[in-house]
C-alpha cells in the first residue's frame, strides 16, 4: 500500500522534470555579440553598456546608433531589436 502512495509523487516529479528539460531546451542560443555588450547579463543592453564599448569617434555617433536600434525608445536595446539590427546590416 505505500509503494501506490509513491507512484503518483513519483509520475509528477518525472512531468515536472521533462517539462523543464524542454523549456530549457527551447529557449535560444544567446548571440555571442549581444552578449559581448550585455556587460551585466540582465538581457538588455543599455546605454552605458553599448556607451563603454562604443566611443565617439569621427563621423560616428553611437548615442544616435543607440537610439536607431532601441526601436521601441526603452532605453534599452533587447535581443529582439539586436537581431533586427543585424538582418537591416546584412542587406
Amino acid at each position: 500500500m505505500k509503494n501506490t502512495t509513491q507512484l503518483p509523487i513519483l509520475a509528477s516529479l518525472l512531468v515536472f522534470t521533462m517539462l523543464g528539460t524542454e523549456i530549457s531546451a527551447a529557449q535560444p542560443a544567446i548571440d555571442p555579440d549581444f552578449a559581448a555588450l550585455d556587460t551585466n547579463g540582465d538581457g538588455l543592453i543599455s546605454w552605458p553598456e553599448y556607451a563603454a564599448k562604443h566611443p565617439v569617434s569621427g563621423r560616428l555617433n553611437p548615442r544616435l546608433i543607440f537610439d536607431n536600434v532601441d526601436r521601441n525608445r526603452d532605453g534599452y536595446i533587447d535581443p529582439d531589436e539586436f537581431t533586427a539590427m543585424k538582418k537591416r546590416r546584412r542587406r
